[in-house]
């Protein structure tokens, strides 16, 4: 017994790897919440550029396809100001949907609709 050494009492060891995890965590997670509000607000910015260059391109010699398309585009430039506008344009357009065979467009209305997208 006499050549057994006494078992030493447990020793506090600093360790701070956890608190480095969690702030390396923060910023990452910081870094990617950044990253995706300035690449969403690009993107919904070139929907709304693709929507206009559609919206000017439209071909008034195809009624049912205008009706659709603007109705499709035109719904991403709306707002505040000119929403009424649009709910007055796509309940004129309603009599070009659903049918087989539709008339020409009214030159009222393509006129309302150039400066619908003109605004």
């Amino acid at each position: 017994m006499n050549q057994l050494k006494d078992i030493k009492p447990i020793v506090a060891i600093a360790d701070n790897s956890l608190i480095y995890f969690l702030i390396a965590l923060i910023i990452i997670a910081i870094a990617l919440a950044f990253l995706y509000w300035k690449l969403g607000k690009k993107r919904h910015d070139s929907n709304k550029k693709i929507a206009l260059k559609k919206l000017q391109a439209l071909d008034f010699s195809n009624s049912k396809a205008v009706a659709y398309d603007f109705k499709k585009y035109a719904q991403l430039l709306c707002n505040e100001t000119n929403q009424a506008k649009f709910k007055q344009i796509n309940s004129d357009l309603e009599s070009y949907k659903y049918k087989k065979q539709v008339g020409d467009l009214n030159p009222a209305l393509i006129q309302t609709i150039q400066d619908f997208i003109r605004v």
